[in-house]
């Protein structure tokens, strides 16, 4: 019985040797990496396919001045009828075949998210097997392919810097919120589809902003939701990672700020009948981030300047929600929570979703607590009005 184990051993062993290795290899000289790809309108109806392929980069050699090293960045056109074919015309150009499990961004221009089904348009990135589900989804100002040709500030490639630029302003500041494939496809996916997607422009001073995002109805862009409504966006959706609250002083151009370090969200729709009402619990915790006008001395000040930010948090909401409203867009996911949790009542409203939407009740409730005033006492540290 020894012997048969150790004669099976010797010949599985042995069988080994035949098999070939690297069976699935693939030469990193015959692929390009796609960091970011640029979708405009082109003439005709065609697509202009811009794609941001990775360019392996060494540094300047040792010693006096070397020869300054190419951009990480290399940018190669395409134009069809169909995104897929667009991306299949690569190789003309590159000379190798891209690969997409590496990319962070995808770009869409404006005009063509305006006129196109988003969803429809990047269908490709749903089927394939190569790209995550956690690449970025943007929409520009103008023409996405411009936003490509900028060269990064701090990153090798603008894929990546765009990347990083948009998770920051949404985990620090709350003014974008994170928008993927995956996230598209959920909202997408919902009962009420409305959806939300991080806009992109460049400000005054030439500079790219990831801040604010970008409404769609049907899967078409419809307005803009501007950076700072986007933060009472992300208090409704319970999604508040970090951020400052601003207070407005009475004198002119003074305005103090309070750091959020928590904030919980709970929305309960309620029915009576076909009407529908909407309550707001908000419990926030943070810190004094900056005093100007204020001094917290007794309790009932530190109560009344609790008061204020309690105020200026429920004034954030609201005027968020007043923009959403105008616009009809349902993305604090208020019909997707009826459609979950009373079907039936959803069925018979669901057509005119819209339109009771934009005249729904909201009743905002917030509790602050105010956990320190810093290192600090409760007034400003510094000031030429102290005696």
């Amino acid at each position: 019985m020894m012997f048969k184990k150790r004669m099976t051993l010797v010949l599985l062993c042995a069988a080994l040797l035949f098999l070939p290795g690297c069976w699935n290899k693939r030469e990193l000289d015959h692929y390009g990496f796609v960091m970011a790809i640029a979708i405009d309108q082109g003439k005709n109806k065609q697509l202009e396919l811009t794609t941001q392929m990775y360019r392996p980069v060494t540094g300047q050699n040792g010693g006096g001045g070397g020869s300054q090293s190419p951009t990480a960045n290399l940018l190669v056109k395409t134009t069809d009828d169909s995104l897929f074919e667009a991306i299949r015309d690569i190789p003309i150009h590159l000379g190798r075949k891209a690969t997409w499990s590496h990319m962070r961004v995808i770009i869409i221009g404006e005009k063509l998210a305006k006129s196109t089904d988003v969803g429809k348009l990047i269908d490709f990135f749903y089927r394939d097997h190569e790209p995550r589900h956690t690449i970025s989804l943007m929409i520009a100002k103008g023409r996405a392919d411009r936003i490509l040709e900028i060269e990064p500030e701090i990153e090798q490639t603008i894929g990546q810097q765009l990347l990083l630029t948009k998770q920051v302003s949404y985990k620090n500041s709350a003014k974008s919120m994170d928008t993927t494939l995956l996230k598209f496809a959920l909202q997408m996916g919902s009962p009420n589809n409305d959806a939300a997607i991080t806009y992109i422009y460049k400000d005054s001073m030439d500079e790219l902003n990831t801040a604010g995002l970008a409404l769609l109805k049907k899967g078409k862009m419809i307005n803009i939701l501007p950076s700072k409504k986007v933060e009472g966006l992300v208090m409704l959706r319970n999604e508040f990672k970090s951020g400052i609250v601003e207070i407005p002083c009475q004198e002119k151009l003074q305005t103090e700020s309070f750091e959020v370090l928590g904030l919980n969200t709970r929305i309960k729709p309620k029915l009576e009948g076909d009407k529908v009402s909407v309550l707001v619990k908000a419990s926030v915790e943070g810190v004094i981030g900056e005093l100007k006008c204020t001094e917290i001395k007794t309790r009932q000040d530190e109560e009344d300047y609790i008061l204020k930010i309690e105020k200026e948090i429920q004034h954030q909401m609201l005027s968020t929600i007043q923009v959403l409203q105008a616009n009809k867009t349902d993305i604090i996911d208020i019909g997707n929570s009826i459609a979950k949790w009373h079907p039936k009542a959803w069925k018979g409203m669901k057509d005119s979703w819209e339109d009771q939407f934009a005249g729904i009740p909201f009743d905002i409730q917030v509790d602050v607590r105010l956990i320190t005033t810093g290192t600090a006492i409760g007034k400003p540290a510094v000031s030429g009005d102290s005696k």
